[in-house]
C-alpha cells in the first residue's frame, strides 16, 4: 500500500476548511488570518482622521464596532452628508456595534459637495471630493483590514447629488450605492454647466457593476420626484426618478418591469431583477413624504428615521456577496 504523506494531507485539509468556513464566520474574522498586520492606528469607537488632498486638510471620522480588532476584515459604510451638514455631526454607532461593520463620515468643505454643476462663486464647487472619496478609502485600505469586496456609500440630498454626478460615472470602489433624495442633473434644460454633462460621461460607470438603492418622497419640492428645476432655481434641474431608473436599469440590462411591492403608509419599492453582473436596482418612492423626514413613513430603525437601516439591509443582502463569500 502506498504511504499517503501527512503534510499533504495537512494541507488538504487546512485548505477545504478555508474555504468553507464562511459558513461559521471565520474567514472574516482574525482566525487564521495570515496576512499583513496592522498598528493600532484606528481605536474602537469613534476616531477623528485628517488627509491632506490638494493641499487641503480633509477630515473625516471612523466609528468601528466597540469589539474592534484591527486584524478583522470589515465591510465599510462610507456616509455622504446633507448640504449643512457634516460627518462630526454624524453617528452610526449603534449600528456599526450591532452589525459589526466599520462606518466612515466624511466632512464636505463648507458643508457641502461638489456635484459637479460649475460655479465660479461657490468655493466648495470647485473641490475635488471624488479624489478626497478615493484617497479616503486607500488609507482604509492601508491602515485597517476591511472587506476590500464590501465597501459601500449612501448618500442624502447634497451627498446623494454627488454620489450620482461624480462617483457612479467613473472608477471607484463601492459594490454598492444609496441615494436618498438625490438624482441627476438633466444636462439639456440646466444652464449651468454640469461637469459630467460637459466629459460626456456615462450616467453609470460602464466596466463596473454597482448595485444601487434609490429613496425618494413623490412630494419633494427641492428635488424633484418628477424632475424639474431645483428648488427655486431657474438654472439647474434634475431628471425624473423614472427617467433615471429607467436608464440605469436598462444600461444594467435589467428586466424591462419591475417587481412592485406596497407597504403601508404610501411606501412603494420597486425591484429590478436579472441585472447583468449581479446588479440590483431598488427604488422605495414615498407617496406623502417631501425633502427629508421620512420617520413617518418608515418602520423605526436602530439609528434614525429608519433609512439607515433600509440602506444596510440592502448592503448586507447584496447578491455579489454570495459570490465574494465563494471566491467566484
Amino acid at each position: 500500500m502506498k504511504k499517503r504523506n501527512p503534510v499533504l494531507l495537512l494541507l488538504i485539509s487546512l485548505l477545504i476548511f478555508y474555504n468553507t468556513s464562511y459558513y461559521l464566520d471565520i474567514r472574516n474574522s482574525s482566525y487564521l488570518y495570515f496576512g499583513p498586520s496592522y498598528d493600532q492606528v484606528l481605536e474602537p469607537g469613534r476616531n477623528k482622521i485628517s488627509i491632506e488632498h490638494d493641499g487641503i486638510n480633509r477630515i473625516f471620522w471612523v466609528e468601528t464596532p466597540s469589539s474592534y480588532s484591527p486584524n478583522h476584515k470589515y465591510p465599510v459604510v462610507v456616509y455622504y452628508h446633507y448640504f449643512g451638514g457634516s460627518g462630526t455631526g454624524t453617528s452610526m454607532q449603534a449600528m456599526v456595534d450591532e452589525e459589526n461593520f466599520i462606518g466612515v463620515y466624511p466632512n464636505g468643505i463648507d458643508n457641502s459637495w461638489n456635484s459637479g454643476a460649475v460655479s465660479e462663486d461657490e468655493f466648495s464647487n470647485q473641490m475635488d471630493d471624488y479624489g478626497f472619496t478615493i484617497k479616503m478609502i486607500d488609507w482604509l485600505k492601508t491602515n485597517t483590514r476591511i472587506d476590500e469586496n464590501r465597501i459601500f456609500a449612501f448618500g442624502q440630498s447634497a451627498g446623494a447629488m454627488f454620489l450620482y454626478e461624480q462617483v457612479i460615472s467613473r472608477p471607484h470602489d463601492f459594490a454598492a450605492i444609496g441615494l436618498v433624495m438625490g438624482n441627476y442633473y438633466d444636462c439639456e434644460k440646466s444652464s449651468v454647466i454640469i461637469e459630467r454633462c460637459l466629459e460626456e460621461r456615462p450616467l453609470n460607470y460602464p466596466n463596473q457593476a454597482v448595485s444601487i438603492l434609490h429613496i425618494h418622497g413623490q412630494m419633494d419640492n427641492l428635488v424633484p420626484f418628477n424632475g424639474g428645476p431645483i428648488g427655486q432655481s431657474d438654472d439647474l434641474y434634475v431628471n425624473s426618478v423614472y427617467d433615471t431608473i429607467t436608464t440605469l436599469s436598462e444600461n444594467s440590462m435589467c428586466n424591462l418591469e419591475p417587481r412592485q411591492d406596497n407597504f403601508p403608509n404610501g411606501v412603494t419599492r420597486y425591484k429590478y431583477s436579472n441585472c447583468n453582473d449581479y446588479r440590483e436596482i431598488i427604488v422605495y418612492t414615498i407617496y406623502s413624504a417631501g425633502h427629508g423626514n421620512f420617520e413617518e413613513y418608515l418602520p423605526p430603525g436602530i439609528v434614525g428615521d429608519g433609512v439607515i437601516t433600509l440602506m444596510w439591509d440592502f448592503f448586507e443582502n447584496n447578491q455579489k456577496n454570495k459570490l465574494f463569500d465563494l471566491g467566484l
